[in-house]
């Protein structure tokens, strides 16, 4: 591509292309040739000035014999000027522009650049790999600019970058390496390379930071309620509606202001709470909750705004936690922050996992460096009942991913029609994540006469939160579990089936895979696996007792009484309804 450099001949075409400027009162003031790291010539850039017209920067090459105006086609970026000296150079200056270049190789530096203040995004700066760069900025914002987009592209590359002071030249506005040498013509090399330097950035060794295990020191889980509320760990409290999740986090909340008892009997450390609410008014719902569950209100503080110049704005989670780090900072002593609903504390799309994760990221940090517990309160999902409770939370998996303990809160109706309601721990990273606790919401009435709720704790279950959950919710689902146990009866009783057959046959009649197992069970449907190998299945029968009984009715006599209810006069197989 390169072409043996004739100085002689490339003035003389330059001189030629730029007759009609020529003619119109310009003057020829520079020829600058750039060429390939061997001296090989590529293009030229000629500097035409007029006394009363804008400078002309014109480039120009050779094709197929022909001189013309334009750059020739590279196979990658353009190269850079006095490219043949950089090669063996230990320091390059770096400036702005081709005349200021050859004002300091005159005084036997190397210097380089890319042309213009915006032309460094198409050069190649590979050839200053690893080298020493001095970059000497013009004395005015657009130089500025460059100077420092120049920087960036050199530490990328491995160089050590250093630049002059030109603050401390004494320059006129948009001064440059040609006005210093005017303003010091006796400056030799010496002086340029003592004129003072910015202070050098530090530089940062850039890589994965590891860490041996032998030198942390091991440090255990800072419980709270112990395997249940953990200090600066995130947790998730979620269920649906009418499940009281705001006051049994009050409830907690309560027994650490006072120093009082969590629902297993332990004793709760005192300390302060602080508590955000988008949905409940804190002084006729939340303030009267807390008095009528015996907290200390002194220690809880509610998150009422934030004061700016604009004067006092609505509190904003997703935007307002490094106030509200210093607010908390400042109270001392919190161990329990309460966020509901947590969903707020994001700003972007609740249903994407990478922006949850984002947005909840700080706040857990605040957590994990202050000490304090978060609560965050959130609700299941319509339709989602029979699933695991992490994958019921409204929103991105992310919630309960991120979270270290996952709470869920349940209700469902009693024999005697009273709810029944659970607390169960659904996830836990750092124990265990079974159990829970019974409860009832409770309406009391606080010294001043205010009519409110509060949670009154009851016995302890066993189980996992998925199991707990499916029995409570089959049985506030109207009699889902006798229409089950009917529906079974009545698929099997012509013979077994496959379980496979049974699965599907209850999912399209609308009752969950929970519901289906507990009504086998108590039916005493037995199973058993027939065949071997690949071509093996299991089979689901009735018991033989129930058959009888039924191979016993006539057709015209209904098996259940008026209300669908099981009679009590006929022989059936007893079971949980």
């Amino acid at each position: 591509m390169g072409l043996i450099m004739n100085t002689d001949i490339i003035k003389e075409q330059a001189r030629e292309l730029a007759s009609p400027f020529i003619s119109q009162g310009y003057k020829p003031q520079g020829l600058h040739h750039y060429t390939s790291a061997e001296g090989e010539w590529l293009y030229s850039r000629m500097r035409l000035n007029h006394p009363e017209k804008t400078k002309i920067i014109r480039p120009f090459y050779q094709e197929n014999g022909n001189y013309m105006f334009g750059e020739p086609k590279f196979q990658g970026k353009k190269p850079l000027y006095q490219l043949p000296l950089i090669k063996d150079a230990d320091i390059v200056f770096w400036v702005e522009g081709e005349k200021k270049v050859d004002a300091l190789v005159g005084l036997g530096l190397v210097a380089t650049t890319s042309g213009g203040a915006t032309s460094h995004d198409g050069a190649d700066f590979e050839p200053l790999r690893g080298k020493r760069i001095i970059v000497w900025a013009d004395f005015d914002e657009s130089g500025k600019a460059h100077a420092e987009a120049v920087k960036a592209i050199l530490g990328g590359l491995n160089c050590e970058v250093i630049a002059i002071d030109v603050e401390r030249l004494n320059l006129p506005v948009k001064g440059d390496v040609v006005d210093w040498l005017e303003m010091n013509p006796s400056a030799t090399k010496a002086d340029v390379l003592a004129l003072p330097l910015m202070p050098q950035e530090k530089k940062v060794e850039q890589g994965v930071v590891l860490l041996k295990a032998s030198e942390l020191k091991p440090k255990p889980i800072n419980w709270i309620w112990d395997g249940w509320i953990a200090g600066g760990k995130f947790h998730l409290l979620g269920g649906v509606a009418g499940t009281g999740k705001t006051t049994i986090s009050l409830a907690l909340a309560s027994s650490i202001t006072n120093g009082g008892r969590f629902p297993d009997n332990s004793k709760s450390p005192c300390g302060n709470v602080v508590v955000w609410t988008g949905e409940d008014d804190i002084s006729d719902t939340l303030t009267p909750r807390l008095m009528a569950m015996g907290a200390n209100l002194d220690r809880v503080h509610f998150v009422q705004g934030v004061i700016s110049e604009d004067g006092e704005q609505p509190f904003n989670p997703s935007t307002d936690m490094p106030s509200l780090q210093q607010a908390i900072a400042k109270i001392g002593d919190v161990r329990l922050l309460i966020i509901d609903p947590i969903v707020s504390v994001v700003k972007g799309d609740s249903h994407k996992n990478a922006e949850v994760r984002k947005d909840l990221t700080p706040l857990i940090q605040m957590a994990e460096s202050m000490g304090f517990a978060i609560i965050g309160i959130t609700h299941f999902s319509k339709g989602t009942s029979g699933r695991e409770p992490i994958e019921r939370i409204t929103g991105s998996l992310a919630f309960g991913a991120v979270a270290r303990v996952v709470l869920v809160a349940s209700k469902s109706k009693g024999e005697d029609g009273d709810d029944i309601r659970i607390f169960l721990r659904a996830k836990s990273n750092i124990g265990a994540d079974n159990g829970g606790f019974e409860y009832s919401l409770e309406q009391a009435t606080t010294e001043g006469g205010i009519e409110t709720s509060r949670v009154l704790w009851g016995n302890v279950i066993e189980g996992s939160a998925r199991e707990l959950l499916g029995s409570a919710e089959d049985d506030s689902d109207g009699g889902s579990m006798a229409e089950c146990m009917r529906f079974l009866t009545s698929i099997l009783s012509d013979g077994e089936l496959s379980a496979s057959e049974v699965k599907k046959d209850c999912i399209g009649a609308g009752y969950s895979i929970s519901t289906m197992n507990r009504a086998k069970k108590n039916l005493g449907i037995e199973a058993k696996k027939i065949g071997i190998g690949k071509g093996s299945c299991w089979v689901w029968a009735i018991p033989k007792i129930l058959n009888n009984y039924k191979d016993s009715q006539p057709e015209n006599m209904r098996t259940f009484g008026e209300f669908e209810n099981l009679r009590t006069d006929l022989p059936m197989i007893e079971g949980e309804i």
